[in-house]
């Protein structure tokens, strides 16, 4: 692994939420594909991360304040460019799922809001670009939106038919059922559906402009960069999914 020309001046730091395969919680500390990541870049980099872990609802707020000096994982948003300098590290879609039924899926978000019994839950403070954004605050105005803390919250609300769907990467939502005992035989279940208007849209790591200095933010950008064109963010995503499941949903940077 390359050497970085610099290192931090301080220790990062670094909320985490639960997220499928990507960030999880066990009983010595973190794992999944992201907290592996920043394992494997401290001693490369120099820098030393200090991982928290916070309630999804706090994430965007703590990096919107300057109390976190990264926000991973997160999909690139014109609100969060405000506050922080984005760097990719794979591609995602997001994608139209629900659990079971014959019923004809809307193949659009404009043919889903035009259906008034459908109703969407989604995870509070996820994005996936300007499109998914106005369709959410549409929804929540017409009071057809679930809104739930994280992905098990999402499967509770499919399974009682509080809601009709969700939007999503697919893998994210197969990797919270395959942790689960109870919920592993809902992954036979799933439909999925792409939307026009939810291409493929870049995912990575937010550097704080008002925590991080300008010399931490070049040294962190160029570690993240070398991880990601070296095709590591992309081989621990395979390492921790199960075969198959990333198809459609996550795909490394061309």
């Amino acid at each position: 692994m390359a050497q970085a020309s610099a290192t931090c001046s301080r220790a990062m730091t670094v909320p985490l939420a639960a997220i499928g395969l990507s960030v999880s919680f066990e009983d010595d500390g973190f794992g999944g594909v992201y907290p592996t990541l920043l394992r494997e870049m401290s001693a490369p980099t120099g820098c030393e991360f200090q991982l928290q872990r916070v309630p999804r609802a706090r994430l965007q707020k703590m990096f919107e304040t300057g109390q976190a000096d990264l926000l991973i994982p997160a999909s690139v948003s014109p609100a969060r460019n405000q506050h922080g300098e984005f760097v990719p590290l794979v591609q995602v879609r997001a994608s139209l799922i629900t659990l079971g039924g014959d019923r004809a899926l809307p193949r659009s978000m404009t043919e889903l809001m035009a259906q008034p019994d459908f109703r969407l839950v989604v995870v509070r403070g996820f994005s996936f670009g300007p499109a998914y954004d106005s369709a959410i605050t549409q929804l929540r105005a017409r009071k057809r939106l679930v809104e739930e803390a994280d992905v098990s919250g999402v499967v509770r609300a499919l399974r009682q038919g509080l809601a009709q769907g969700t939007v999503m990467t697919a893998s994210i939502l197969i990797s919270t059922l395959v942790q689960e005992a109870e919920l592993a035989p809902l992954v036979k279940q799933l439909r999925t559906e792409a939307l026009e208007e939810l291409g493929w849209s870049e995912s990575g790591v937010y550097l704080s402009r008002q925590a991080l200095s300008e010399a931490d933010r070049r040294t962190l950008r160029a570690a993240f960069q070398q991880q990601a064109r070296a095709g590591r963010v992309w081989q621990l995503f395979n390492d921790f999914h199960p075969p198959g499941s990333l198809a459609g949903s996550i795909r490394p940077l061309p």
